[in-house]
Order: structure tokens, then C-alpha cells, then sequence
């Protein structure tokens, strides 16, 4: 592997074949003037995380993602994704240990969001509580415990990510594969997609319907990890595709974004057969169905498009680097964490 710092790699254009163009919801400005407000009403986010939040623009995100949803269920997205960046970012700087206990935390105040948080508790406690217990007047029965299951199975492989990290075990190919699925969280953020829809579990356990919904996460994860790899890598994070096939392939960078884009165009191809092949669920459930399908797909693009209009991945010109795919890499750096970073979080 090389790690020359100024030289130039090029991302491939994981999308260039997906029909859904970008599309970003009326209601943003409004629910991204609440949602900030909201979660600038807590107090206590260190530093760290206060600079994340300003850089990755997430209200953004969920408008682009959900932009076929209601404004309810906008406002619900800005605030879940914002919830989502604070369990990551506190959790990259925690040992396994303390992860684990982040995540009981945060499960048990989604799961009892009428509870009061114990006094002295970490805020993202309350910041779960309140979100859920917000979003769940407009989330149907089916939706909530799908969101439930989906978010516990995303914490619980965010303790092994940090098991990986303290080992500084770099996956193989197939295991960070298989792993990298469950550990993107898109079974919970897929939720907001059906908070509005009623659809039986038979139709989303439909194995054309799986199959899409895995199709566009692993797109999701795999465009995630392309644009996230050259902030990592300077920051010596080995978690990230790119990392893997260049450590287990002996090839360097160029060479591993390569084999990724080949990967997503293999994907976006297996995505629109198997939309052909859609069977129907009976009138009443077909449009709903549809409207599920439509909004992975703006899910997906919505990511793509986010990576470049935010400074999340790209801190100057992403929307240049969107057109030209030209990056140049950064230079190795020490992360240092302030001493008082987890003061207070458990």
C-alpha cells in the first residue's frame, strides 16, 4: 500500500448509471430551521462534535434522502440523522466497553421515550428520548418496531467496530462485506421511508423486495466509504473498504476505488433487473410499495449527492471534485482527543 500524501487519486462515479436524479424536499429550510434549533437547545456536545455537526450539514441529508416525504417526516429524518452523527461520533473516540454502555443508554431511552433520563446522564440519553418520542406520532405500528430492531442491530455492530479499532484489525474482503451491511444502520433509516405507508411485513420479507432494499444500502455503504476514505486514511483509520482492498490485495489506492466502482456499477445493474421484476400485491398495496422502491432510490442518490455539497468529506471544492473526481490525498495526522472529551458522557 502507498500512502504519499499530494498525490492524486480519482473516485469513480458510483452512480453514473442510476436513473433517479437529485431531488431535495420543499419543506428543508423550514425543518432544517427547527431541527438546528432543537438540537442546539442541548448543552454539553464537546467540541468535537459540535464541529461535526457544522460540517456535515445532516438536515441536508435527510431532505435529499427523504425528499419524496412529508415535512413531518423530514423534520423526523434531520432529527434521526442527527442522532445517528452523535452516536458515531462519540463512539469513534470510546473504547469497546464504553460503547457498549452508549448504546444501552440509547436504547433504553428509545425504547422508553415517555421515561425521564436518569439526572447527570450523558445527553445524547435525552437527545434519543426526545426524538423518538416526537416521531412516533407520525410512525405506523409496523415502522417503530422495525426502527427499534434496526437501530439496536446498528449499535450493537458499532461496539464491534470498536473492538476492530483497539485490535486495529483491518477486515478481509468478505468479512468486512457482510459486516460493513448490518454496521451502516440503513434497516433504522430506511424506516422513515414507510413511516407514512402500511405495509404488511409479507411484502417488505418479499425476496424481490429484500433483495432491492440490500442493493441500494450496500450502495450506500460502499459510495460512503469511497468518499470518506481519504479523511479516514489521514486520520490512520483502517475501517473502510478502500483500507481493506489495499491492504489484502497489496494494490493502491486508484487501483481499489476502481474495484469498488466496478462493484456499484455491478449493483446498480442487479437494482433495475429485479425492479423489473416487481410482482403485485394487490392494488391497494402497489402504489405503496412503489413509493418504498422510489425512496431507496432517492436514498441512494441523496447520499451521493450530500458527500459533495457539505464538508463532511470534502472540506473545500466537493462540488469541483463531484465534476472532476480528482482528489488529492491528505497526509497522515495523530487524531488527538482533548482529556475532557468523555467527561460526563457515562
Amino acid at each position: 500500500m502507498s500512502y504519499d500524501s499530494g498525490s492524486v487519486f480519482i473516485l469513480p462515479d458510483p452512480l453514473a448509471e442510476w436513473p433517479w436524479k437529485r431531488n431535495i424536499s420543499p419543506h428543508y429550510l423550514q425543518t432544517q430551521a427547527e431541527s438546528s434549533a432543537w438540537i442546539r437547545s442541548f448543552n454539553g456536545l464537546p467540541p468535537h462534535v459540535q464541529r461535526a455537526l457544522h460540517l456535515g450539514e445532516f438536515e441536508l441529508l435527510a431532505s435529499l434522502a427523504y425528499s419524496l416525504e412529508s415535512k413531518d417526516v423530514i423534520r423526523a429524518g434531520c432529527d434521526y440523522i442527527i442522532l445517528f452523527a452523535l452516536f458515531d461520533e462519540y463512539s469513534d473516540v470510546m473504547t469497546p466497553h464504553e460503547v457498549r454502555q452508549l448504546a444501552m443508554m440509547v436504547m433504553d431511552a428509545l425504547q422508553n421515550p415517555d421515561k425521564a433520563r436518569p439526572a447527570g446522564e450523558c445527553v445524547l440519553g435525552e437527545i434519543a428520548r426526545q426524538f423518538w418520542q416526537s416521531s412516533l406520532k407520525f410512525a405506523s405500528e409496523g415502522a417503530r418496531r422495525r426502527f427499534i430492531k434496526g437501530f439496536d442491530e446498528y449499535t450493537t455492530k458499532v461496539v464491534e467496530e470498536a473492538q476492530d479499532r483497539v485490535q486495529d484489525l483491518i477486515r478481509n474482503i468478505d468479512d468486512y462485506i457482510l459486516f460493513r451491511r448490518s454496521a451502516v444502520g440503513m434497516k433504522a433509516t430506511y424506516v422513515f421511508i414507510e413511516f407514512s405507508l402500511d405495509l404488511p411485513d409479507e411484502s417488505f420479507e418479499h425476496p424481490i423486495i429484500q433483495r432491492l432494499t440490500d442493493t441500494s444500502s450496500d450502495l450506500i455503504w460502499l459510495i460512503n466509504d469511497m468518499y470518506s476514505y481519504n479523511v479516514e486514511q489521514a486520520r490512520g483509520e483502517n475501517h473502510n473498504i478502500v483500507a481493506s482492498l489495499m491492504h489484502h490485495k497489496n494494490i493502491g489506492v486508484n487501483e481499489a476505488m476502481e474495484w469498488v466502482g466496478d462493484y456499484c456499477s455491478k449493483l446498480t445493474r442487479n437494482f433495475l433487473n429485479d425492479l423489473r421484476d416487481v410482482p403485485s400485491f394487490g392494488e391497494e398495496l402497489d402504489g405503496q410499495v412503489q413509493h418504498y422502491l422510489n425512496g431507496l432510490a432517492y436514498c441512494v442518490r441523496g447520499n451521493d449527492s450530500w458527500s459533495f455539497e457539505t464538508r463532511r468529506y470534502f472540506v473545500e471544492g466537493g462540488l469541483d471534485i463531484q465534476k472532476t473526481r480528482r482528489v488529492v490525498l491528505l497526509p497522515r495526522r495523530n487524531l488527538q482527543i482533548n482529556e475532557d472529551v468523555l467527561d460526563g458522557v457515562l
